[in-house]
């Protein structure tokens, strides 16, 4: 009789979406395609939700192996069903692996019912070590490995991986019966073209891969992309770190167009590019953007600031260069976006205001988006010489997921080890620049204070640094107002984050069942009572020195082009050619406001409720430049 084998890659559903295990299937798809693990082995299953810690358990009988592949979003869930599994059938062998596993064996000494832990890539060492338990080689002499011997635990070095002609879990099959038995599901999947990263970025848990950058055979690409169509699997992702580095990324984009625009699917498409960007990303982008399937395009900086880059390793492309991307990008009209990490080593509040008036400067008024650091055991930042020399401090909070739906309660609580405070930052200088980051995307990138701010920058009467900073400094001293009200909000969460009982995001029931992001939170908020809250910003705006009579036409303009989910028919009139102007300066110029009377058309997509309006327009559109009217809005002059 074979071995049973059970195999746990389980996340969060989000709504009706869910992501189909890659990992799992391609570790299981490597290890069966040995003859000697096929003869002796039975593949019983591939969990992928969290459910239950009992019915899961109830769906396992008699294993001989249950694998774990772990990440901060399954890592506690995982220990849980491990545990109980090892209690009711104690010699079954126990497996972990994945980003969550940290470097040694310590895991191993905090729970005695796991086994073995695998350390970097996990093909190569899983179907060594199922040929190991089964006579078929010494699990002790395999690369990568922690285990218990006589002589107490030990770690073998990792494998420098050379290997990637891997058979895929796609056409293999390890899926078919996912699909099969949740029909109303829509999937996102992953796909590999490349593995590894030329980066060595601190924060990041690839930095400590020591492999070069190797290529999947073509062949294998383009038949999983005709698999997933056939599917019809919704959203593709691309588990590469640097898309478009390669010439034949081009190729395999236009394939995956052909294939859409063929069959429907997959609908969407979502990457990390190249770091450095070039004349093929923007080119895979632009044909991404003209086919519908753009998810927008990444120029990341992770931090503006010299001494952070040198503390975590990292290398930015030059201002110049980036601001002929954004003309490029802007004027082609391909969303893009750029990522800037808050808490880094050596990042200050002055530096993250500066780093974010730099970018709008640059013409980055599409989207922006800053993510908290989160400390990640397996990355160079989580070793504890790192932690010593930069002074990293943590907040140990419930998992940092926003787009979940709310949980009344977890069953196995997950967590995030977030950074609030290092050598150059105290906890209340983290806090400060959570507001003005959620501040800036919330306002400026969503769309509901950004003409005022382009109009102000543009005619030398304000900087957008001091717009926001004076915006912050105004309402958060009228907590009685509509922004006053949300910053507040905001600041309690994060007070609650440093006391370790609260996490990054805020629900509200009037938006939905969704965890919101503090940018989306403020956008919301600012939208549901948009008449109250543009009439106390009122005072503010005036103060700045516009004219009385452009003044009236540029409140009517900003209002008229944000997005609500109630407008039907949304055309009103103008007496300057505001959309001209604006797109002008999105294109990197610096126009004159011309007089001429004019009527501006919106294209409005009326929404049936708060909560798909905070659905579609607040998570999914802020990548793709649609969380207004703009780019879609038209002007028909009076002499037309």
């Amino acid at each position: 009789m074979k071995r049973k084998l059970y195999f746990l890659q389980v996340n969060y559903a989000y709504g009706n979406s869910a992501h189909l295990p890659y990992t799992a299937g391609q570790i299981s798809a490597y290890a069966f395609a040995d003859e000697d693990i096929k003869a002796n082995y039975s593949l019983e299953r591939i969990f992928f939700l969290r459910e239950s810690v009992d019915s899961l358990l109830q769906k396992i009988e008699n294993p001989s192996v249950v694998a774990f592949s772990t990440y901060i979003w399954n890592a506690n869930f995982n220990k849980e069903v491990a545990r109980r599994i090892k209690e009711k059938y104690p010699d079954c062998t126990v497996i972990f692996g994945g980003h969550h596993v940290a470097p040694g064996g310590g895991m191993l000494e905090e729970c005695p019912y796991i086994d073995y832990l695998l350390h970097g890539e996990g093909e190569v060492i899983f179907r060594s070590l199922l040929r190991a338990l089964i006579g078929l080689g010494n699990a002790s002499e395999i690369p990568g490995i922690s285990m218990r011997t006589a002589n107490g635990i030990i770690t073998n070095p990792e494998m420098i991986s050379t290997e990637c002609d891997f058979p895929s879990p796609y056409t293999g099959g390890y899926f078919d019966d996912i699909l099969a038995e949740n029909p109303d599901t829509e999937f996102m999947a992953l796909i590999e073209t490349s593995r590894g990263c030329p980066n060595t970025c601190a924060y990041c848990d690839w930095s400590s891969m020591k492999s070069k950058i190797r290529k999947f055979p073509i062949e294998r690409i383009y038949a999983e992309i005709e698999w997933l169509s056939e599917h019809k699997v919704y959203g593709l992702g691309m588990a590469d770190s640097n898309f478009g580095m390669f010439s034949r990324d081009f190729e395999i984009a236009e394939k995956i167009v052909e294939t859409k625009q063929a069959t429907g699917y997959p609908v969407k498409l979502q990457t990390s590019y190249e770091k450095n960007s070039s004349k093929r990303v923007f080119d895979i982008g632009y044909m991404l953007e003209k086919s519908g399937m753009s998810k927008g395009i990444t120029l990341s900086f992770q931090s503006m600031n010299e001494d952070v880059l040198k503390n975590i390793g990292r290398q930015n492309i030059s201002l110049s260069f980036f601001s002929e991307l954004m003309d490029l990008y802007n004027e082609a009209g391909v969303a893009t976006y750029t990522e800037l990490i808050l808490g880094l080593p050596g990042e200050t509040v002055d530096s993250i205001v500066d780093s974010l008036d730099k970018l709008l400067n640059l013409g980055q008024h599409n989207s922006i988006y800053v993510h908290n650091c989160e400390w990640l055991p397996c990355s160079i930042m989580g070793q504890p010489d790192y932690v010593e020399k930069y002074k990293i401090k943590k907040s140990v909070i419930p998992l940092n997921q926003p787009h979940r739906t709310v949980d009344d309660i977890d069953e196995v609580p997950e967590f995030s080890s977030i950074v609030t405070s290092t050598y150059s930052m105290s906890e209340n200088d983290w806090k400060k620049m959570n507001i003005i980051s959620a501040v800036v995307q919330g306002c400026h990138h969503m769309g509901i204070l950004q003409f005022f701010a382009l109009y102000l920058y543009n005619e030398g009467l304000s900087s957008y640094k001091n717009f926001y900073c004076s915006f912050i400094d105004l309402f958060y001293t009228k907590p009685e107002t509509v922004a006053g009200k949300a910053l507040h909000r905001i600041e309690a969460c994060l007070d609650d984050v440093l006391n370790e009982k609260g996490t990054l995001s805020v629900s509200d029931e009037r938006f939905g069942k969704i965890l919101w992001t503090f940018e989306e939170y403020l956008f919301l908020c600012l939208t549901y009572e948009a008449d109250k809250f543009y009439a106390e910003a009122e005072n503010f705006l005036k103060g700045f020195g516009i004219d009385e009579d452009i003044f009236a036409e540029l409140m009517r303009f900003q209002r008229g082009i944000t997005k609500h989910p109630f407008v039907y028919a949304n055309d009103f009139e103008l007496s300057y050619d505001f959309l001209g102007y604006f797109r002008k300066i999105i294109d990197g110029e610096k126009p004159v406001l011309e007089k001429k009377r004019n009527t501006v058309t919106v294209d409005t997509k009326p929404y049936d409720s708060w909560e798909s309006f905070a659905r579609v327009v607040a998570w999914y559109s802020r990548k793709d430049g649609k969380s207004t009217h703009f780019r879609v809005a038209k002007s028909k002059f009076e002499t037309e």
